[in-house]
């Protein structure tokens, strides 16, 4: 991986705080334009202590967008940071995206990585960050996401006023509720229980042809009154 990438994941994930003014010509000479896609001065980036989960998340898919590889990103990021590329790219496509959803019914709580909104679907997204999953990890992961679909279905009227206008949902139409689970890891689009499981970087191009797929797609539609 280039020396300038390094140099900005280190700084971004605190493996290595970087002193702009000890920077050699030629490493500033390729951060520069890196930077500047990335909407950043090189001393505004470098003086820049903290970054949100947001812009973290903002700054990875810009890379990724640009084509540094996934291998070489992995290595600085945990399953948060998947979880902010993963909600960066859905505010990218125009959705609007609510993390880290939590609630319950009676007896259990339950938690949904990302929710993403663009009428009428509404995404409800397990990120997996697993180097090399297994079969039936992702399988029980279709299942449970399913799972929390329904649970989330019936407890809707609980919800509805946050998710309304958190989401911007709209009154008096119908939504439909999706269940999806994202791997970090590159493999064709599977399925199990009706549920798809989708590499990352086919996420666009399946939502994209969703409607050559929903037929064969687990889904619940919702009323909202």
């Amino acid at each position: 991986m280039d020396n300038s990438i390094v140099t900005i994941l280190n700084h971004i994930f605190n493996r290595n705080k970087v002193d702009v003014t000890n920077l050699k010509a030629v490493e500033k000479d390729r951060c520069i334009p890196l930077l500047t896609s990335l909407n950043y001065s090189l001393e505004e980036f470098f003086n820049k202590v903290d970054f949100t989960d947001e812009e973290k998340g903002q700054i990875l898919l810009s890379l990724l967008m640009q084509g540094i590889s996934v291998k070489s990103i992995l290595e600085f990021i945990d399953w948060k940071g998947f979880e902010n590329v993963i909600t960066a790219l859905f505010d990218e496509l125009g959705y609007s995206v609510l993390s880290n959803f939590r609630f319950k019914d009676e007896f259990t709580k339950y938690e949904i990585d990302v929710l993403a909104f663009k009428y009428p679907y509404l995404f409800l997204i397990d990120c997996k960050y697993y180097r090399h999953p297994s079969p039936s990890i992702m399988k029980d992961a279709a299942v449970k996401q399913k799972e929390r679909t329904e649970v989330l279905y019936e407890i809707f009227p609980v919800l509805s006023e946050e998710l309304i206008s958190k989401l911007a949902l709209p009154l008096k139409r119908e939504v439909k509720l999706y269940p999806l689970i994202l791997s970090w890891r590159d493999h064709n689009i599977q399925f199990s229980s009706e549920i798809p499981i989708i590499p990352f970087y086919q996420l666009s191009g399946f939502l994209q042809e969703i409607d050559e797929f929903r037929d064969g797609l687990f889904y619940i539609p919702l009323y909202l009154n």
